[in-house]
């Protein structure tokens, strides 16, 4: 069956959407913080929703909720930075998650090119501007041009059956 067929109605009903959470969840996935800045408003958010998308230009996509202050702080600063957390990050991890807007006054960190926050500690960061953005559902997928990148020696922070771990081990 093509694609086009199984969007066009000929695919079967589908799954839950807590079938699909784990399923999902079987996924190990590395954790960042998406950072974001506009009108003097910064905000964070923990994500696993990452992905790189090319090397030639350096592009990355990130899925972020339309009800989140991140989405709109993406939309109208233009930019985002991606800091990928360490395995020593739990907590920033953690304080970063759930959709009500963070201070920064707890998260060490410096301003990045575009102003969006650069999280010290972290494993390495990315630093996007806002090249496409896509609604589908409830989330949106942005498409970020990498301007600016670093990483250190640290090992990463991981995301697997809900839960953080370490991969020094590896």
């Amino acid at each position: 069956m093509s694609g086009a067929a199984a969007l066009n109605g000929a695919a079967p009903a589908g799954v839950s959407a807590a079938a699909f959470r784990a399923t999902m969840r079987r996924h190990a996935a590395g954790v960042v913080v998406v950072t974001s800045s506009s009108g003097g408003v910064a905000n964070g958010m923990t994500a696993t929703a990452v992905a790189s998308v090319t090397a030639d230009p350096p592009t990355v996509l990130i899925v972020v909720n339309r009800s989140s202050q991140s989405y709109g702080l993406i939309r109208r600063g233009g930019a985002f930075a991606l800091n990928f957390l360490s395995e020593s990050q739990q907590e920033v991890a953690s304080y970063f998650a759930g959709s009500e807007p963070k201070s920064f006054d707890a998260a060490p960190h410096r301003p990045g090119v575009r102003d969006c926050p650069l999280l010290e500690g972290c494993a390495a960061h990315l630093e996007c501007l806002v090249e496409d953005r896509h609604e589908v559902g409830s989330h949106a997928i942005f498409i970020g041009r990498v301007v600016a990148a670093s990483a250190g020696d640290a090992a990463p922070l991981a995301y697997f059956e809900a839960g953080f771990h370490g991969l020094k081990a590896l």
